[in-house]
């Protein structure tokens, strides 16, 4: 029996005028699988990821979730049928509390994501929310406001409120941006916890959190996929080297 991939981008391109942001890449990431997609900046990483989203879809080319075309939909579509992410710059809601944060994002997904009633304390989604600021290690600063928190802090937020989605595919922009060096080995733990039925792809510089983290790695370069190996592959790579230690940006 042959799976169907979680993702599947054939010979996407992505244009902004006259730049090629991303070109002709096409890949498979198969469900449950832990994808890492490095390069230095300007690799396309970041457009790429925008185009399995729906943020800018693909100039040229498909993408499928789970086998159905998704290449036209909204990001809101695309969030619907189960793909939940992350990005670069912060999106919280600085004035309002973890809970309420979290709260909001399990209620986005639901019938009645624009009720104005407040929550009360046996409400499933609140006992949800919880569940969820528990599992991101976040339980003991729950009801405090989010603008107190610590920038380690508000990642692990980050990816809580995207998995508050449940999504089926968690997209990580660059989640150890940021991060102190206390921090990290947390953000890692974190990602290693994350369920085997989830697929998770994440853009990443730092190859401490990337490569401990992922079962296949997608190096890109110029728009462009330069090498596709597994982790222990990477390190030692001739190409990568170049990229990241030879100037090849």
């Amino acid at each position: 029996m042959t799976l169907t991939p979680a993702i599947r981008i054939e010979n996407v391109s992505r244009r902004f005028g006259a730049l090629q942001a991303v070109q002709g890449v096409s890949l498979d990431v198969m469900p449950g699988e832990r994808r890492a997609i490095l390069g230095p900046n300007g690799a396309g990483k970041t457009t790429l990821f925008n185009t399995i989203c729906g943020d800018f879809p693909p100039t040229e080319g498909r993408i499928a979730l789970f086998g159905q075309d998704i290449t036209r939909l909204t990001p809101h579509r695309r969030a619907r049928l189960g793909i939940g992410r992350t990005y670069q710059t912060s999106l919280l809601f600085d004035g309002l509390t973890v809970l309420d944060n979290l709260f909001l994002a399990v209620r986005g997904v639901k019938a009645g994501r624009f009720s104005m009633l407040v929550p009360r304390r046996g409400d499933p989604d609140r006992a949800e929310a919880e569940a969820i600021a528990q599992r991101m290690r976040l339980g003991d600063c729950i009801h405090r406001g989010v603008r107190e928190l610590s920038h380690g802090q508000r990642r692990q937020l980050e990816v809580g409120m995207a998995l508050a989605g449940k999504p089926r595919v968690l997209m990580l922009d660059e989640p150890a941006a940021g991060l102190s060096p206390g921090d990290r080995p947390k953000l890692l733990e974190l990602l290693r916890e994350l369920p085997r039925d989830l697929t998770l792809i994440l853009i990443e510089h730092d190859m401490d959190i990337a490569l401990p983290t992922a079962d296949i790695v997608t190096v890109m370069k110029d728009g462009q996929v330069v090498v596709e190996a597994t982790p222990d592959r990477i390190a030692t790579d001739p190409v990568v080297q170049a990229i990241y230690l030879g100037g090849g940006h």
